[in-house]
């Protein structure tokens, strides 16, 4: 291990006098400080680091509560297809687990030297120099941010290690500004939340049905049967928005206490697919799921439906893609369907997306379940479970 600053109070930018290095870190600093959304926060983190330092690799670990593992890891420099065959990401073992117990700046001139070291997992491309550091929040270390490979040749240097720690400063700042962001923005919708309930409830609904009552006790006393036609769709139309506002008032009486309610979650899924899909998927979110479903359901489907649109992202091709989760007669259901090229003849040997959203289901005692789209363009994967798991 290279020495580092261990022992040494010593400033961040210390020494440090390119000209050209302290802009790079300002514009850095200023780019990662400019967004309030948490997960574009992370991946600037690491976009600005792997810049600014000048590694070919670079990640980010989110701690885990319980602080013994990685919950959340953001990386670059890999491609989809490679991170799909190496497979899952780091939990925070070997080097990475190093800087969770001992967070202090870490330098390694050959990553596969040190005695923590596990080795890559099967498909991993090779990497040789390390630098890591902790990021913290209020004197609590929040994750780590990790660089590997300095693009020049050789090792990182202890410039390199004080633009890191100058970096994870900054990070710190911006990810507390977007959590605490998130949060007041949350009670500020909790607030609102019942009242809105109520006037939907109490007012919106019920005019709904007097007057579907009403245009339906005028059915029978039309003589045009294209006229008898269209109100009967008015009534039908009617009771559709009835259902719908029921199901939002199901999403606003129920807030997810500490976190995003699972449609918000939905939600913010989707909108952060839109990036790489070039459209926002279409949701249709029916029934009380933020208040019916059990914590361990949340999870599976959640996983799940970040998977799918992950493939349909890297296969698919699609132009536009449906989203329906229900909940009904005890399960909750949710339908991928995409307008893309369809399933191919045969399965790519090693995938385990499809896998292990299978097993999730499974899990739960529920199935999963793929075809193609019943018009014959694209594909659609049905996952169903349990609202409480019994396997």
């Amino acid at each position: 291990m290279v020495n580092t600053t261990e022992g040494v109070v010593v400033g961040p930018l210390e020494g440090l006098h390119d000209p050209d290095r302290l802009r790079d870190l300002l514009e850095a600093v200023l780019g990662i400080s400019s967004d309030l959304s948490l997960p574009h926060v992370l991946r600037r983190i690491v976009e600005a680091a792997v810049r600014v330092i000048g590694a070919r690799y670079g990640a980010l670990g989110v701690l885990s509560d319980q602080h013994n593992g990685l919950a959340e890891f953001v990386h670059v420099g890999l491609s989809d297809a490679e991170v799909e065959l190496i497979g899952p990401p780091p939990e925070g073992r070997g080097v990475l687990g190093l800087l969770i117990v001992e967070p202090q700046p870490l330098r390694l001139a050959d990553l596969g030297q040190h005695p923590d070291f596990f080795g890559f997992p099967a498909n991993h491309p090779p990497m040789k120099s390390f630098l890591g550091v902790p990021i913290r929040i209020r004197q609590q270390v929040f994750g780590n941010l990790y660089l590997t490979d300095k693009r020049m040749g050789g090792e990182f240097s202890a410039e390199d290690e004080q633009l890191a720690v100058a970096l994870a400063s900054a990070a710190g700042i911006a990810v507390d500004n977007a959590r605490l962001h998130a949060r007041v923005r949350d009670l500020t919708l909790i607030e609102d939340r019942e009242r809105i309930a109520a006037d939907l409830h109490d007012t919106v609904i019920q005019r709904l049905f007097a007057t579907g009552l009403a245009l339906q006790g005028t059915i029978p006393a039309i003589e045009s049967p294209e006229a008898a036609g269209r109100v009967e769709t008015a009534v039908e139309d009617l009771d559709e928005t009835i259902r719908q506002i029921r199901s939002a008032i199901f999403a606003l009486q129920r807030p997810r206490v500490g976190g995003r309610t699972p449609r918000a979650e939905i939600v913010a899924l989707s909108r952060e697919a839109a990036a790489s899909l070039g459209f926002e998927p279409h949701l249709h979110l029916d029934g009380p799921i933020d208040s019916v479903l059990s914590d361990d359901v949340v999870v599976h489907l959640l996983s799940t439906f970040r998977e799918a649109l992950s493939n349909v992202v890297r296969h698919a091709d699609a132009g536009r893609v449906d989203v329906t989760v229900e909940v009904t007669g005890g399960q909750v259901r949710m339908e991928v369907k995409d307008n893309g090229v369809g399933l191919p003849p045969t399965l790519r040997p090693g995938g385990r997306g499809l896998i292990n959203m299978g097993h999730r289901a499974e899990t739960l005692g529920g199935s999963m379940s793929v075809s193609p789209a019943a018009d014959g363009r694209g594909t659609v994967l049905n996952w169903w479970a349990p609202l409480k798991a019994t396997a």
